[in-house]
C-alpha cells in the first residue's frame, strides 16, 4: 500500500455518520462513515439501489446530506459545497452530454478551467490523448464518438489537472481491454503521487488490484469494510468452481451457484473430493469439457457479504 508514505492530522477525504432520506421517505444513506487517506484506492462496492450515486453526489456538494459531515483536506463540504468541485477530479457514472467539441479539445478545455495555462493544458491533453489511446479519435466529435472513448475523455479531463482528490464512478464502462490497462496505471499513478481516489465500480477482477480498501454497500450501509485480503477471510474456507458446460448439469448439494452466473460455483473445502467426483461424472456424461478450480475473487466477497446483509 503507497499510504504509509502519507501522513496526515485528517484523511483528504472524510465522511462521518452520513443520512440522506429524501422526501417521499427513502432512506437511501442510512449512517455511512468513511475516510480515504493520501495515496490510497478506496472501492466503493454495491448492488443498483444500495445508495452509492447518492453517495458520491453529496460528496461532490451536489446534493445536501439530511445529516451528517464530509469534510475535504479539512474543509466542510455542507457548508461549502463550491470546494469539491474545485478539490475533485470527477468522473460522473454518465456520459458527457457534449455535441461538437472534439476529444482532445474537451480534455484540454476542461485543464484550462482548471488553472492550466494554455500551453501546459494543451501539453498534457496530447499526453492524455496518447497514453490513452485516443490519438486516431483527437479530432473526432464528442456526438460521433464511441461510448469507449467518450468514457475515457471524461476520464482524462477527471485528471488533466493535480487535484488531491479523484471521485471515479464506474470509469471503465464500455472501455475495451487495452485501454482499460492504460486506466488502471493511471489511476495507481495518481495514488501514488499522493493523491485520494474514491473509485465506485462493478468490475471487480480488475479494479481489485488497484484497490488499498474496499467498502461494501447495501441499502444505504456499510456492511463490510477492509483491504482485500481481509474481505476474502469471509470465504477462506471455500473454494470456487467453474465449469465450460455442454448440457445440463446435474445438481449437487455442496455447490452454491453464483447469482447471475449458471456455470460458476462456490463450495466448501472439505466438499472437493465430492465435488471431484461429481465433475468426473459429469465429464463421463459429456455434460462438462472443462473446469477450473481455485480461491475465491472478490465477485465472490461480494456476493457473500451482500447476502449476509440482507439476512
Amino acid at each position: 500500500m503507497c499510504i504509509s508514505r502519507y501522513v496526515a492530522a485528517v484523511p483528504l477525504l472524510d465522511i462521518r455518520d452520513l443520512h440522506k432520506r429524501y422526501r417521499n421517505g427513502t432512506l437511501a444513506n442510512d449512517g455511512i462513515t468513511v475516510a480515504v487517506e493520501r495515496g490510497e484506492v478506496f472501492g466503493l462496492l454495491g448492488p443498483n439501489g444500495a445508495g452509492k450515486t447518492t453517495l458520491v453526489k453529496q460528496v461532490m456538494g451536489l446534493l445536501r446530506p439530511t445529516s451528517g459531515s464530509i469534510t475535504l483536506d479539512g474543509i466542510d463540504v455542507v457548508e461549502h459545497p463550491g470546494t469539491a468541485r474545485k478539490l475533485i477530479g470527477f468522473l460522473p457514472q454518465a456520459q458527457f452530454n457534449t455535441t461538437s467539441i472534439r476529444v482532445g479539445e474537451i480534455i484540454e478545455s476542461v485543464g484550462r478551467l482548471r488553472g492550466l495555462g494554455g500551453a501546459a493544458a494543451r501539453a498534457r491533453a496530447a499526453a492524455l490523448v496518447d497514453e490513452l489511446g485516443l490519438a486516431e479519435f483527437a479530432k473526432t466529435s464528442m456526438m460521433e464518438a464511441s461510448g469507449g472513448v467518450r468514457r475515457l475523455a471524461g476520464f482524462a479531463t477527471a485528471i488533466v489537472a493535480d487535484t488531491r482528490i479523484l471521485v471515479l464512478d464506474e470509469p471503465t464502462n464500455d472501455i475495451d481491454p487495452v485501454r482499460r490497462n492504460h486506466l488502471w496505471r493511471l489511476i495507481k499513478e495518481r495514488a501514488d503521487a499522493g493523491a485520494a481516489v474514491l473509485l465506485v465500480t462493478h468490475n471487480l477482477a480488475e479494479a481489485e488490484r488497484v484497490f488499498d480498501r474496499v467498502a461494501i454497500i447495501d441499502r444505504g450501509r456499510i456492511v463490510r469494510e477492509g483491504t482485500p485480503a481481509m474481505l476474502r477471510g469471509l470465504v477462506s474456507d471455500r473454494l470456487r468452481l467453474e465449469v465450460s458446460a455442454t448440457g445440463e448439469l446435474g445438481p449437487h448439494p455442496a455447490l452454491v451457484a453464483e447469482p447471475g452466473r449458471p456455470n460458476a460455483f462456490l463450495f466448501d473445502q472439505r466438499d472437493l473430493p465430492a465435488v471431484t467426483e461429481w465433475l468426473a461424472a459429469m465429464r463421463a456424461a459429456a455434460a462438462v469439457t472443462d473446469f477450473r478450480i481455485g480461491p475465491p475473487t472478490l465477485d465472490e466477497v461480494y456476493t457473500v457479504a451482500i447476502g449476509e446483509g440482507a439476512a
